[in-house]
């Protein structure tokens, strides 16, 4: 239930970062960060860059707690979240934005956290989501992302961005051991 919690107040903080003057206030944006406004590193995770894009990832967010629900506790949740953030931040240093919003970077280490812990309890399905976002990973590193996508979003697809939550998300399900908060498996 906590993580339920996290995850409405994550989507009502996504929400109030659209408000035009907070988004601008937010957005990662190289040359701001550069000049000293050091937390546009992480808040520019929870900007968007149009409805669509938001749409999208709150979706993404509202699945992801659902799928791997019984793994959420807020213990491990709240800062694999942080961390991820923050890494995503600053990995975008190294690729050619200098302009970033989204939390697909988040969305990436989350599921990937989530399916290695589906290995560690022994569900077969793990592995092939695992290598179903291994492949995206590579498909998307080698073609500089989906074009349909960045059309909907209005901007780049920051491979980047997921490719470096992913890693975050593995790091956290091979160091953390957090089991699962239910002792039933998941149906």
């Amino acid at each position: 239930m906590a993580h339920l919690r996290f995850v409405g107040l994550l989507a009502i903080i996504i929400l109030i970062a659209q408000i035009p003057s907070i988004h601008q206030l937010m957005v990662w944006d190289r040359t701001d960060i550069l000049a000293g406004q050091w937390w546009r590193i992480v808040t520019g995770n929870l900007t968007h860059t149009n409805g669509i894009h938001l749409a999208m990832n709150l979706a993404g967010l509202v699945v992801l707690a659902f799928l791997h629900r019984e793994y959420y506790g807020s213990r491990s949740l709240i800062p694999m979240v942080w961390v991820m953030m923050a890494v995503i931040g600053a990995v975008m240093f190294v690729s050619p934005f200098d302009w970033y919003a989204g939390l697909s970077g988040v969305l990436h280490g989350l599921f990937v956290w989530g399916v290695v812990r589906d290995i560690q309890n022994k569900m077969p399905l793990g592995w092939v989501m695992l290598i179903g976002v291994i492949l995206k990973l590579g498909y998307e590193a080698y073609t500089g992302g989906d074009s349909m996508t960045a059309e909907l979003i209005d901007a780049g697809v920051a491979y980047q961005a997921h490719l470096a939550g992913a890693c975050v998300g593995l790091a956290f399900a091979l160091v953390w051991k957090e089991g699962p908060r239910k002792s039933k498996e998941r149906s």
